[in-house]
């Protein structure tokens, strides 16, 4: 009798429990039986008959003037005076050869000229007098020419044993130091023009003809904007392509070999909308799926699926043509959020 009661208690004990597990699982789920679903983002549809376009080619910033300097005449090298990354002005010296050998070279074309000076000047005294011909009056006014012009030749020499800066700008490099034995035309200094730079792009043809010598565009150059005036194209496309190159001036200077984007703004004619690119799924044959939300008779919500052509993208948003209209209902979300023929709750 003792055992069946304590069996009684402890079955009853057990549905207590299970109440109370229940209760509280009940207590658990109800907020989110109640919480409402989730909400779908809708953009309404504005058709219009064009789009702007922006077009992005990308360039490369170049100096306007860039020179590799050598000296004209053979000899040592006496002096850099300047280095790698060095502000330099127009005109200034950058590098000397030892003058020693022209310069007696000069002394002695000068020395030849006073004569020949001297010489001249009694021999056309002599010649007012009558003591000598017109022909040994050319013959000494002819080696006076000579003389001048020797004279007149190892001054240019002299001057050749130093280079100068041929434009205000920096040194992009240097090639050899003091010491060394120089033949003509081999490269001492890199210079490059810091008064301005150039953009060298390539561009197709046909946008070419829209675009205006002497007109500004604008640049993005390290994220930041800049506007250069087009100064010249070339005027045949090379190794077979329709582009071609057009060479934009800036009036700031900006560090060579950047890479640069011209940025060109284009309005073209076409009828369609503006929609999130998130709103668009992949549909068959190049063509895309768009969701829009309309009412039905009955009022209810429901879900049509709208077959576009992609017409241009730029950034998130995309022009599309196709099945839509005025003041269509688009979801955002697209196919990750709805589906064909979906009936919505509306709150």
């Amino acid at each position: 009798m003792l055992t069946l009661l304590t069996l009684i208690t402890f079955f009853n004990l057990v549905k207590f429990m299970q109440k109370i597990i229940f209760t509280i699982c009940l207590c658990s789920f109800l907020p989110l039986l109640a919480a409402p679903g989730p909400s779908l983002e809708i953009t309404t549809i504005e058709m219009q008959g064009s789009y702007q376009s922006t077009q992005r080619f990308p360039g490369k910033i170049l100096p306007l003037n860039y020179s590799k300097l050598s000296f004209e005449i053979p000899g040592k090298l006496l002096q850099v005076t300047v280095d790698i990354g060095d502000a330099v002005t127009a005109d200034q010296i950058l590098a000397f050869l030892d003058p020693a050998e022209m310069q007696a070279n000069l002394n002695q074309a000068l020395a030849k000229f006073d004569l020949a000076s001297q010489a001249l000047t009694r021999f056309q005294d002599l010649k007012e007098q009558g003591f000598i011909s017109n022909q040994e009056l050319d013959r000494v006014n002819s080696e006076y020419l000579v003389a001048k012009a020797q004279a007149d030749l190892y001054t240019v020499k002299l001057e050749q044993t130093k280079i100068r800066a041929p434009f205000t700008g920096f040194i992009q490099n240097r090639f050899l130091d003091s010491g060394t034995v120089v033949s003509p035309g081999i490269p001492i200094i890199e210079i490059i023009d810091s008064t301005s730079v150039e953009a060298h792009v390539s561009i197709p043809g046909n946008i070419i003809d829209s675009l205006e010598i002497g007109d500004q565009y604008n640049f993005s150059i390290n994220e930041e904007r800049y506007s250069a005036t087009l100064k010249r194209f070339s005027q045949m496309s090379s190794q077979g392509s329709s582009n071609r190159l057009c060479i934009f001036e800036f009036e700031t200077f900006i560090n060579p070999g950047s890479v640069s984007y011209l940025e060109l703004q284009q309005t073209i004619k076409k009828q369609g909308a503006w929609v999130p690119l998130k709103s668009l799924s992949q549909g068959t044959q190049g063509l895309w799926n768009l969701y829009t939300v309309s009412q039905d008779t009955t009022g209810q919500y429901v879900v049509s699926k709208q077959i576009v052509e992609l017409i241009h993208v730029e950034r998130n948003a995309a022009f599309v043509t196709g099945t839509i209209s005025e003041g269509d209902m688009v979801a955002t979300g697209g196919a990750a959020k709805v589906i064909d023929s979906e009936i919505l709750r509306v709150k």
